[in-house]
């Protein structure tokens, strides 16, 4: 399934981010799709700048730690959490 959506259209990864009630993603294209599509994105951000790089739109949370592995799992699962609440 990884390799397939690695190799898939963009359309068709839009196709099965809308579907999502939330989506979890590091800084990347993907990730700017998702809020782009108007989903609840929790984006995670290393070293690069996400004052300059972060994804847009009006359910967007960005989670930045110099380094990843220093990501809270309970902060990423919190933020989740709060996108959910009706």
């Amino acid at each position: 399934m990884i390799t397939t959506l690695i190799e898939a259209p963009l359309l068709h990864i839009a196709q099965l981010l809308q579907q999502c009630i939330c989506y979890i993603g590091n800084d990347s294209g993907i990730t700017h799709l998702s809020s782009m599509l108007g989903i609840p994105t929790i984006a995670l951000f290393g070293p690069t700048d996400p004052t300059i790089w972060r994804p847009v739109g009006p359910y967007v949370t960005v989670i930045h730690e110099q380094d990843l592995k220093h990501v809270v799992v309970e902060t990423v699962l919190k933020s989740v959490l709060l996108h959910l609440k009706p």
